[in-house]
């Protein structure tokens, strides 16, 4: 691989409360987002159960506040990661490989905007795969074969993409940080931009590392590349990956809101509280997004989840299960317990609740991190098919580490409600 192979770079996101014109929200609890459900304000106690407490730490009830917000009813897909990995790897072709660049570029806004000013990829040119990944397209365009592997290596044969060069760059602006030092007038909003850079390519191998000597091969090749998980949902992807999918998720939609002349939205991962307020579905005190019980009326299983040690099918599955399995709760979210846990935007420490409000709760900053052995864990709620029943409590709050991805855990994204949507009733 060529040292001239750039990173995927886009605009700064502005993080900030946003909202959408009314014309995008002609009917009440309307969303933009396409497979969102609305979640309205209210107060809950945060970590409470019907049972008594296994492990305190996981069990510290509090009252909180949580405003309106949007929430995708089921995890996020392999489908809808590919969208992510395939875009980014278009824009590395057309960045860095193909002849004709200029083709696929939107054109300047006027004559006289400036030569040296970036211009952005055109999306909206039809069939972009055929115009890239064709045959006939490939043999115009010969330096593409530099996004692929020149022999065969122990996991992928001659001719595969090189999934190593798949990398997102990013920058977002540190609101809070920036308030820290806002009389510092030596410093820009620059100063404040935190940038990182991305591979996003899920790890295929967490289905052989999390467990021992597992005959987990077939995951290993098709679980994210065969189209028929395509409904299943996407692991192996880190906090910093699911956070950057949020990020270019965020780009792509307000692309589309500024040619309609609206205000920009963010898509977000959710705060622990959002994430345990949406998953209770509106009723107070209960075990699981449904009630108490792990059964229904016929004797069937709730959740995808480990019944006893060892016994993993008793659900009707062997691993992961397709998103809308499952009953959904009284906001009509799937799988809020069990399938796979799912990353939230918390920190972790093992006792949240005296270093956070009661208002829309969340812990972001590592200098509010009581013990440096938390540094860098990240919240993880709801549980999974690998786990026993008491983590897939909507009380149970677990945590890993932002840099690593498990066969087990994935996520589903938010947004802020407008602020006339939070206060209706």
């Amino acid at each position: 691989m060529k040292n001239s192979i750039k990173y995927l770079a886009i605009a700064t996101v502005l993080i900030s409360s946003c909202s959408v014109l009314d014309k995008l929200n002609t009917v009440q609890h309307s969303t933009i987002i396409p497979g969102q459900v609305f979640v309205p304000a209210g107060a809950f106690e945060l970590g409470a159960g019907k049972d008594p407490a296994v492990f305190e730490q996981f069990s510290q009830a509090k009252i909180v506040s949580v405003g309106a917000f949007f929430i995708d009813a089921h995890e996020v897909t392999n489908d809808d990661y590919r969208q992510f990995v395939n875009w980014v790897r278009d824009s590395i072709a057309i960045t860095n490989f193909v002849v004709n660049k200029e083709s696929f570029l939107e054109k300047p806004k006027s004559p006289g905007e400036l030569s040296s000013a970036p211009r952005l990829i055109n999306w909206n040119i039809p069939d972009m795969n055929r115009l890239l990944w064709t045959k006939p397209a490939r043999k115009k365009n010969p330096q593409l074969d530099e996004m692929f592997y020149k022999q065969n290596h122990v996991f992928n044969k001659k001719g595969d993409l090189d999934t190593r060069i798949l990398n997102y760059a990013y920058g977002v602006f540190d609101y809070k940080e920036a308030f820290k030092n806002r009389n510092n007038l030596a410093k820009s909003a620059m100063d404040y931009t935190v940038r990182d850079t991305i591979n996003v390519y899920p790890d295929t191998t967490v289905w052989v590392k999390d467990f021992d000597n597992p005959a987990n091969d077939i995951l290993l090749k098709s679980y994210f590349s065969n189209p028929k998980f395509g409904k299943y949902p996407v692991v192996g992807v880190t906090w910093k990956q699911a956070k950057a999918y949020t990020i270019w998720k965020t780009q792509m939609i307000n692309r589309r809101l500024i040619s309609l002349k609206a205000a920009p939205i963010e898509v977000r991962l959710p705060s622990e509280a959002e994430w345990e307020y949406a998953a209770r579905g509106g009723k107070a005190g209960m075990n699981y997004p449904w009630g108490n019980e792990l059964e229904g009326s016929k004797g069937c299983l709730l959740a995808n989840y480990k019944v006893a040690p060892g016994n993993y099918v008793a659900d009707g599955g062997l691993f992961t299960k397709p998103v809308k399995s499952y009953v959904p709760n009284d906001y009509g979210l799937y799988n809020m317990s069990g399938n796979v846990a799912e990353w939230t935007e918390n920190y972790y420490t093992a006792s949240p609740q005296g270093i956070v409000g009661n208002l829309n709760p969340i812990l972001l900053g590592l200098d509010e991190i009581t013990s440096l052995q938390d540094a860098g864990k990240r919240v993880v709620k709801g549980g999974s098919w690998r786990d026993a029943p008491y983590f897939i409590r909507n009380a149970s709050r677990t945590f890993e580490h932002q840099d690593t991805a498990r066969s087990y855990i994935g996520f589903r994204t938010v947004m802020t409600a407008p602020l006339e949507q939070s206060i209706k009733k």
